[in-house]
């Protein structure tokens, strides 16, 4: 899917004006998904000067969005202050919103990295253990990118840049995760400079290969046959991820939240009439494909449970996989389906056909189990799996953030389509 350009409007306040050009607006930018770069939260924090955001991201409409900033230090050379009567009705009471949730009351969900003071102190944490490695900041947080989930910032040293992460509190295990995956599989995670377990902070060395557009389809078939592995050796050390919050999504936990999903979730009013009498009639054969594919004889394991191209950092030989915001313990073949779907995306190859290919460690680590009825049923389980992470973080964060809006109602439209074609 092509997304369109949007126009990203900066506001920086300082709690009782707004800065604004000369024509007595606030300063935009074009922001196109398609040719990569920054974020429009990193050009956003940079934009007039070292800021960081007072709020999520405003949808003003389809094409123009707004973020409300705060200076860290200096003011912009050019424009001037304003009071925010004097900017457009929508934007002023989206400006003031933020103000007034930023130094209040926040509403309920919003991540501590909008609250007053958060870049202080995860300035002065990063500096506490950066003493150990013998290094030193020499600049501000530089934002990477800033959202619903998560805040990740590219900190300067005086000897290169390390990266930090925060995860919101749906994913606070996440640092804890990542902590236990360094100390067993170094060589496919980001390498760990400090963790703080309470707050979800992680702080890692920087990756090399990370691109923009993610990684090409060769870092997927490097990784196939490592990530078996790795997943294989996490069966001797389980507890460990358990004990560090790593929720368990078997079969019986998947399909109680996907019932849930199914009664709860809003997105599927949209749904039309012949599609609600299809997932119905879907509802049982699903269940009962789920229950299938973990009676086939594999265990569950660790995964990554978002392991696609994005996630992933290729040099050319080695891969390493990041963020683990997922991170749980499931079936091992629904990451197979991800690194699957990854390389059809690529080469328009059957997606069974790569699944099976993928997932080929598999069959020899474990010659008992039904290897040919587990690939199959695995894309269709990948669905619902995916179905219930979505409608989990459309409870678990802000609302109105809109991030993830679709998601719930494209995936049960995907997996409707899915059980049709497989009938």
């Amino acid at each position: 899917m092509t997304r369109q350009p949007r126009t990203i409007h900066v506001a920086l306040t300082d709690g009782e004006r707004v800065w604004v050009d000369d024509d007595g607006r606030p300063p935009s930018f074009v922001h196109d998904p398609e040719a990569g770069g920054p974020s429009p939260t990193a050009t956003a924090s940079r934009l007039l000067t070292d800021a960081v955001p007072v709020a999520p991201a405003v949808v003003l409409d389809e094409v123009n969005r707004l973020h409300v900033v705060r200076a860290r230090s200096g003011a912009p050379e050019r424009g001037h202050w304003t009071d925010p009567d004097h900017l457009g009705e929508e934007v002023r009471v989206q400006v003031e919103r933020a103000v007034r949730e930023h130094w209040g009351t926040p509403p309920a969900h919003r991540p501590d990295w909008y609250r007053p003071g958060w870049s202080d102190e995860v300035e002065a944490w990063i500096d506490a253990a950066l003493v150990d490695t013998g290094r030193s900041r020499t600049g501000s947080l530089q934002t990477h990118r800033v959202w619903s989930i998560s805040a990740v910032h590219v900190v300067p040293t005086d000897r290169g840049p390390v990266w930090f992460k925060a995860s919101c509190a749906h994913f606070a295990a996440e640092a804890a995760i990542v902590a236990t995956l360094a100390a067993h599989l170094p060589h496919l995670v980001p390498e760990v400079v400090a963790i703080e377990d309470r707050r979800c902070w992680v702080l890692t060395e920087p990756l090399r290969g990370v691109d923009d557009d993610g990684a090409p389809a060769k870092a997927a078939m490097t990784l196939a046959p490592l990530w078996a592995a790795a997943q294989i050796a996490s069966l001797d050390w389980l507890d460990e991820l358990r004990r560090a919050g790593a929720p368990r999504r078997g079969a019986e936990e998947t399909l109680t939240a996907w019932r849930g999903a199914l009664a709860t979730n809003r997105e599927l009013d949209a749904l039309t009439t012949d599609e609600r009498g299809a997932l119905v009639e879907a509802v049982p054969l699903v269940e009962t494909r789920v229950r299938e594919l973990w009676a086939c004889g594999f265990p569950d394991t660790l995964a990554h449970g978002d392991l696609h191209s994005g996630n992933v950092a290729f040099d050319g030989s080695g891969v390493r996989v990041f963020d683990w915001s997922d991170g749980c313990i499931t079936h091992p073949f629904l990451d197979g389906t991800h690194l699957a779907h990854w390389l059809t995306e690529a080469d328009g190859t059957h997606a069974e056909d790569r699944v099976r290919t993928v997932l080929l460690p598999w069959r020899d680590a474990f010659p008992e189990a039904d290897f040919d009825r587990a690939v199959e049923l695995a894309p269709l389980v990948d669905l619902v799996f995916q179905t219930v992470t979505f409608d989990r973080l459309g409870e678990g964060i802000e609302a109105g953030t809109r991030d993830f809006d679709g998601a719930v109602l494209m995936l049960t439209r995907k997996l409707l389509e899915s059980v049709t074609t497989d009938e």
